[in-house]
Order: C-alpha cells, then sequence, then structure tokens
C-alpha cells in the first residue's frame, strides 16, 4: 500500500514518544531554507537539521517572562534590542539556530529587519528542557562560545540555576546561580533574581520589571 506522504507524516510523528528530538542529516543551507519556513521550527549545525517537540507550558513561562524583562529594560534604557526564537541566527554558514531569546546592541539589527540575523549576537539565552537540554548543554553551547559570544545564559529550570558564560580574551568563565541576583556584563545594568524564574505561575512582569529599573 502507498501511503500518501501528508499522511505517512502524521503517522510517524503519532509513533514519536514525547520528548522527541528528529534529526535530518546531510542538510546544505540552500536545502535548509527549502524545508523550513514560518511554520516550521528547525535548527541547522554542520549539515544536521534538528527539530525538537514543542516545549511544554512550564518552558514557554519562563522563556516568556525572561525576554519581557530584557526586552522592556532594553527598551526603557535604550540600549539594544531583544529577539525570541521565532528568528533565526545564523552564525556562520551551516550553523543557523533560533535561540530562545538574544540581545542585539543598537544598530546591529538591519532596517528593514530581514528573516535571519548573520552575525555573533551580544548575548544568547536557552531555556533547557527534556528534548533540548543535551543540545543546549553540549553542541549549541559550543558552538555559542566558537562564534564568540559574549555572554551565554544556560537557564535550567529543573535544576534551578542559571548558569552564565562570559568571554573573557580567548576562554570563558562561568557563573553558577542558584539563588540571589543574576547579572548582564553585556546588558549593563540588567539583572534578576533567580527565584522569580523558578516561581510557578511567573511573577507580575511589570513589578519586577520596576524593582530592576530603579
Amino acid at each position: 500500500m502507498i501511503v500518501p506522504r501528508r499522511q505517512a507524516s502524521v503517522l510517524y510523528l503519532e509513533t514519536l514518544q514525547l520528548p522527541y528530538k528528529v534529526q535530518f542529516f546531510g542538510v546544505t543551507d540552500e536545502k535548509f531554507d527549502e524545508l523550513v519556513d514560518e511554520d516550521v521550527k528547525a535548527e541547522l549545525m554542520d549539515g544536521v537539521m534538528t527539530m525538537h517537540s514543542p516545549a511544554s507550558v512550564r518552558h514557554d513561562d519562563v522563556v516568556v517572562f525572561l525576554i519581557g524583562l530584557l526586552r522592556g529594560f532594553a527598551e526603557e534604557r535604550a540600549v539594544g534590542e531583544v529577539f525570541g526564537s521565532n528568528s533565526l541566527v545564523q552564525l556562520r554558514p551551516g550553523r543557523r539556530f533560533a535561540p530562545d531569546l538574544y540581545f542585539l546592541r543598537p544598530g546591529r539589527m538591519p532596517r528593514p529587519a530581514p528573516q535571519q540575523f548573520n552575525g555573533v549576537p551580544d548575548m544568547v539565552a536557552e531555556v533547557l528542557s527534556p528534548s533540548n537540554r543535551e543540545d543546549d548543554l553540549g553542541p549549541k553551547r559550543s558552538a555559542y562560545r566558537e562564534a564568540g559570544v559574549p555572554e551565554i545564559w544556560l537557564v535550567d529550570p529543573s535544576e534551578e540555576r542559571i548558569l552564565i558564560d562570559r568571554k573573557r580574551r580567548k576562554s570563558y568563565v562561568t557563573e553558577t546561580v542558584a539563588e540571589g541576583r543574576a547579572e548582564s556584563t553585556v546588558v549593563t545594568g540588567f539583572w534578576l533574581d533567580a527565584a522569580w524564574l523558578w516561581a510557578d505561575p511567573p511573577p507580575p512582569l511589570f513589578r519586577r520589571l520596576r524593582a530592576i529599573l530603579k
């Protein structure tokens, strides 16, 4: 029996166990452009295209809260722009990621804004989840370092800690924040209390933003 392509895809996806990670090998930049659009979320690293299962509500809560805090701060202080995972970052040919959050200093994003940012963000943040944990802590973290991203935040809700990699000349130093303030050295003046990220539901966003902006 010949199964139509769309039906075969549905049957295949129904057999996957959550959380899942699907990888396609031998994918070029050109093929990636053919396969991925605004309805398909995927990343590319050295010929391997990866698609993860949808994020959990908990993951989404943390991402939205973090983006809201940093975007509100950046707009109020006019220090740059904040973007989410709906836009891609091409660190170099063959490496396209969709960070949960990335920050650019003023004037770095071309206008009108392109479909993806080509270059190295000033800061990236990834919120770990069961489906992406291995990749975010492994190859993606290494790729961000190889590209020279000045500051990398790895937010881990399950362990209730934040790993912050900061570039120091040709290497990185890592700070682990489990409680109290986590501060950015790239976005001067921005900080948050780690406990805000572990609260379920998240605390009122604008109250916390006002505290940061004092």
